[in-house]
């Protein structure tokens, strides 16, 4: 078996401290010489070290002032803690606003998943959440054009709840259904959301339905290390308890 690189061993080493917290959540690592000296080990060595650790989406480096610990809080949404009649779930995330209204013919995909012929319109409302400075999330919500003409989601305005608009209209939400999958960042994703090298991000495709048809697919793609999903099911008392 071949020994291990010596980059890795420094890398496998502050990666444990970072986990264990010794080196805390926005902490700066020591400079580079003192990783030298520390390790006894040459320059592009611990460069080396560092660039794994940064590509592993646990350090960002700053120009100027040094390597620190990537500190990005995920935010837990709660995927299917029940919300009451506006419908099962809506994120409610801080921070989140309306970007982009549009009207777009449904492709063949989003045709199959919303039950309408391919080519008809949908309404796109594209949604923008921030934490604080920090993008967090890019969503788009395709509605069928037939459900939501004439109702605020066919204007340029944020609303506090889309099923909310959908239930008011006689589309209540029964049920869902979600796909999540993780890869890594098209360029374009990488920029908006602002992911240092080596961060994945999650893609959540969630269906709505009522009771007679899809009402509505939401499409999110979330910055990997800004989310936790958290499913709940059957009986969780003792989760709960202290």
């Amino acid at each position: 078996m071949r020994a291990e690189s010596r980059y890795r061993q420094i890398a496998r080493a502050l990666r444990r401290e970072i986990r264990e917290g010794s080196l805390p959540l926005g902490g700066q690592l020591p400079s580079e010489k003192q990783l030298e000296e520390r390790f006894s080990a040459s320059r592009n060595t611990v460069r080396l070290a560092l660039g794994m650790l940064r590509n592993q989406g646990l350090i960002i480096s700053r120009p100027g002032r040094g390597h620190f610990v990537q500190d990005v809080v995920p935010e837990t949404f709660h995927a299917n803690r029940p919300k009451g009649v506006d419908g099962f779930t809506e994120s409610n995330m801080a921070g989140q606003t309306l970007e982009e209204l549009q009207l777009l013919s449904a492709n063949a995909d989003l045709a199959s998943r919303l039950r309408v012929p391919e080519g008809d319109m949908t309404v796109v409302r594209r949604m923008y959440r921030f934490s604080g400075e920090i993008s967090g999330s890019i969503s788009s919500a395709f509605y069928p054009m037939d459900l939501v003409q004439g109702t605020p989601l066919m204007l340029p305005e944020d609303v506090e709840s889309g099923l909310s608009v959908m239930a008011e209209h006689g589309h209540r939400q029964v049920g869902f259904v979600d796909e999540l999958e993780t890869r890594m960042p098209s360029p374009n994703e990488a920029a908006q959301l602002e992911l240092p090298p080596g961060v994945p991000v999650l893609w959540v495709h969630r269906t709505d339905l009522s009771e007679e048809r899809p009402i509505r697919v939401v499409e999110t793609v979330y910055a990997g290390h800004s989310i936790r999903y958290q499913y709940e099911h059957g009986d969780i008392g003792a989760y709960h308890r202290d």
